[in-house]
């Protein structure tokens, strides 16, 4: 039958005008819908409970032959909405949202590599570092993941924040460049060029930081100075420019761009040391400068092993 003619035989049966036939066709139709609950797709257990729920909306106490009409017309129209609803209910938890498609990108010693993400943002990978970011920024926020050291030029996107989760923290921006810098076994590093960031660890605000700021993390404690904003980037321009450093802050950029080791027998964290140096230089170039122009402490250096070496006064 079709949803016409049922219409009109209900209204005719509201008005009180279906002859004994007409009311015996309006069973087998009713009839017919409460099967429907058979080739929904449900269960045995699943009608059940569909059929219960029907029941619950309507008269189950028929007095007499129309009441019991009523009951089933009442359920001829509650019952599409309950299997819909129940339908949704029991295959909603299935519906997942699409895979993310994640990009690694990674160097190695003495490696610099330069890439532009899918929003336009650009970024410069330093040597022994990792990032990963989608194929596609879909979601509220640009996330994408960083582990050694990245310089980034963000593309400005007030709809949709850049996000970068580096180990325990978390920097958010809008428009900016800045330098992250997460290495095992060293101080978790934010530098600003430009722009505006905050710094979070477990959604907690570390620091907001400007233009010249950084930001230092290490066991739990946070110390936010003052950078030059010239030697943040001036890596991925082909020169490592390190002012006011302790010779252990010094040796630990040489460290990752080598993949090299620095042993001491006595405390790193101390001078100030401003260097220059470009990347096209040797090791031990850098090396033999750093010995000539530190003072306190004066330090030498000697390879014990393959790419391992020590620091003596």
């Amino acid at each position: 039958m079709e949803q016409t003619e049922l219409d009109c035989l209900l209204n005719k049966y509201k008005a009180g005008k279906c002859s004994e036939e007409e009311i015996m066709l309006l069973f087998m139709v009713l009839d017919r819908i409460a099967a429907t609950t058979a080739t929904a797709g449900l269960s045995a257990t699943s009608q059940l409970a569909v059929q219960k729920a029907v029941f619950a909306h309507v008269h189950t106490v028929p007095v007499t032959k129309w009441h019991y009409i009523r009951r089933w017309m009442a359920a001829a129209i509650i019952l599409p909405a309950c299997i819909g609803g129940y339908w949704w209910q029991q295959h909603s938890h299935r519906s997942k949202a699409p895979a993310i498609t994640w990009i690694k990108l990674s160097t190695g010693a003495q490696e610099i590599r330069h890439v532009q993400l899918p929003d336009g943002t650009l970024a410069w990978l330093n040597a022994a570092s990792t990032l990963e970011y989608p194929q596609q920024f879909n979601g509220s926020e640009r996330l994408v993941k960083v582990n050694g050291q990245v310089f980034f030029d963000v593309h400005q996107n007030r709809e949709q924040p850049f996000t970068v989760q580096s180990g325990e923290l978390r920097v958010n921006v809008l428009g900016t460049a800045f330098l992250i810098r997460n290495v095992a076994g060293q101080p978790t590093r934010v530098a600003v060029a430009s722009g505006k960031v905050q710094v979070t660890h477990n959604k907690k605000i570390l620091g907001t930081l400007l233009p010249a700021d950084q930001l230092t993390y290490t066991n739990k404690r946070t110390t936010i100075s003052k950078t030059d904003t010239t030697a943040i980037s001036s890596w991925t321009k082909g020169e490592l420019i390190i002012n006011n450093a302790t010779l252990q802050q010094v040796l630990w950029e040489l460290e990752t761009f080598y993949g090299v080791q620095f042993h001491s027998k006595f405390n790193l964290e101390q001078g100030h040391l401003n260097v220059s140096f470009s990347n096209g230089m040797s090791l031990q170039n850098k090396l033999d400068i750093i010995a000539t122009i530190s003072i306190a402490p004066k330090v030498h250096f000697r390879e014990k092993g393959k790419g391992i070496f020590e620091v003596y006064q």
